[in-house]
């Protein structure tokens, strides 16, 4: 079964604003829509991630995490489950969890053996003993975590990797760039970020903060893909841009006097002025260590 095949788990509650479905979870702060489109979204944008990094995670982890023999990994925030499942595919010998705070992955865990999904949130605290994971991953938690939250996020998953194991944070930044209306649209992205507490620069902020969670940095990457390029990445990443505009819209709409009807054009000549303008788009990459107690 393709990834665009997969049938997700689908509750049918939560609000629902300009024709997209949200979660109820009052506790969150995440603001994307948790409906079909945006899982469809999530999945390619794993792969877009994938390709734009040339692979599911920084090379630095292969000298920590052994994959091949067995590992135990935990995704945190796994959404549609591409990231987890793809991994999972490729380390059959590894154990993979993922926890959402909403049931939007895969059922049965995409009928692989090695996976397993449930609800939780990482807000609350993870239902998983100490030191139970070789590996942590996080992904554009950015508009999911408050800005006083995130450094118990942070905490929670070095409580939850192994001495010697690693955590990995990946996330996006909407820094400005392209023509003065694109950057009037990051603006707003980082407006709405704000205005739900959150830090939309957080990615660049969280090698300064895992320390205070007893991790050390060992490996940072930061990547910007010009929508204007004629390359796969690019052309990729356009179709990723467009399609979180769209998830985004319902928010953003009131700031940019955009009516509901009138998103998808919106987000259609938006595009076009980003690739025009060589907007581009901006993800960072933190990998973090627990040291074993002998190194400390």
């Amino acid at each position: 079964m393709s990834d665009a095949e997969q049938t997700y788990v689908q509750d049918t509650e939560g609000p629902v604003v300009a024709g997209r479905r949200y979660h109820n979870v009052t506790s969150s702060s995440y603001w994307l829509p948790k409906d079909e489109d945006e899982q469809l979204r999530l999945t390619g944008a794993h792969f877009a991630t994938k390709e734009l990094f040339g692979g599911n995670y920084l090379s630095k982890t292969d000298d920590h995490v052994r994959f091949e023999q067995g590992a135990q990994v935990l995704d945190i925030g796994c959404g549609s489950g591409a990231w987890i499942m793809d991994m999972a595919t490729a380390y059959p010998n590894s154990t993979f969890v993922g926890v959402d705070i909403a049931e939007v992955y895969p059922e049965k865990g995409g009928e692989l053996p090695n996976v397993t999904f449930q609800l939780a949130n990482v807000l609350e605290g993870l239902p998983f003993k100490d030191a139970s994971f070789h590996f942590v991953h996080l992904r554009v938690l950015v508009a999911a975590v408050r800005k006083e939250e995130w450094p118990n996020v942070i905490k929670e998953a070095a409580r939850l990797v192994k001495p010697g194991g690693c955590v990995h944070f990946n996330e996006f930044e909407p820094r400005e760039s392209g023509s003065e209306s694109c950057k009037r649209v990051l603006r707003a992205v980082t407006t709405v970020m704000e205005r739900h507490g959150q830090e939309p620069f957080i990615g660049t902020k969280l090698a300064s903060m895992v320390g205070a969670a007893g991790l050390e940095v060992i490996q940072k990457d930061d990547r910007a893909v010009d929508l204007a390029n004629n390359d796969s990445v690019s052309k990729t990443w356009r179709w990723i841009w467009a399609r979180s505009c769209n998830s985004m819209m319902p928010m953003l709409g009131p700031l940019l006097q955009v009516k509901d009807d009138d998103h998808n054009s919106f987000v259609e000549h938006h595009l076009e002025d980003m690739v025009e303008s060589h907007g581009r788009v901006h993800i960072k990459v933190t990998l973090a260590r627990k040291p074993k107690e002998e190194e400390k």
